[in-house]
């Protein structure tokens, strides 16, 4: 049985209850939902109308990596497209898929860093921004490769970045710290020491477990 008319029905962008409740069954195995999630997380792109669905979808995709990501490493390839869709939503959703994934799929995870550099471009919102960076701390922690090229993307991030947006920047700055040389832990202490006053408790308390992982 298709799930297109029940996410049709669901009221609201972010469709997260009953996303959250078909990734359950998901989880159960239902594996036709999830092949039928993946494909409609791209359902009619130019129809601004159908967000909702588009969105609905990615939440299954989302709450499912969450849980068991093993499920949805197989479709990465499959669910780059909807990081072209225009709504933050389903963008940021799928960003958070392949931050769960990366370390299962690593070749398909880091096809979305050109996404990521977009994003942080926009002003779309802390929920797109904080999913790119943690997505950007998942492919840093991959290798010393990988974290070398994330780096530069993440400092300049943080340049610009909103109190809000901060805390993300730092946590993906701890997933990274240990695939980078000791020049580039020395960059990382200088930036996060600005922020040693924080108002925010949650940005002090990244930076002091940035510190104390550094060392």
């Amino acid at each position: 049985m298709s799930i297109l008319p029940e996410l049709q029905r669901n009221k609201g962008t972010v469709s997260s209850a009953l996303g959250k409740e078909l990734a359950k069954v998901v989880l159960a195995g239902k594996k036709e939902v999830l092949r039928e999630a993946v494909q409609l997380t791209c359902f009619e792109p130019e129809n601004i109308k159908s967000k909702s669905i588009r969105a609905g979808a990615a939440k299954i995709i989302e709450k499912t990596a969450e849980k068991k990501p093993k499920l949805i490493a197989p479709y990465l390839e499959k669910l780059l497209p909807a990081l072209d869709m225009p709504e933050p939503q389903t963008r940021w959703m799928i960003m958070m898929t392949f931050s769960y994934c990366a370390s299962l799929n690593p070749r398909s995870s880091i096809k979305a860093i050109s996404y990521a550099k977009q994003y942080l471009k926009e002003s779309q919102g802390v929920c797109l921004s904080g999913a790119t960076a943690l997505y950007l701390g998942a492919v840093g922690a991959l290798s010393t490769q990988e974290a070398k090229c994330v780096l530069p993307i993440l400092i300049r991030a943080l340049e610009t970045a909103s109190i809000n947006e901060v805390d993300w920047i730092l946590e993906a700055f701890i997933k990274i710290t240990d695939n980078l040389k000791p020049a580039d832990r020395h960059a990382i202490v200088t930036y996060a020491n600005k922020y040693l006053d924080a108002p925010k408790k949650s940005t002090r308390k990244r930076v002091e477990k940035l510190m104390k992982k550094i060392g």
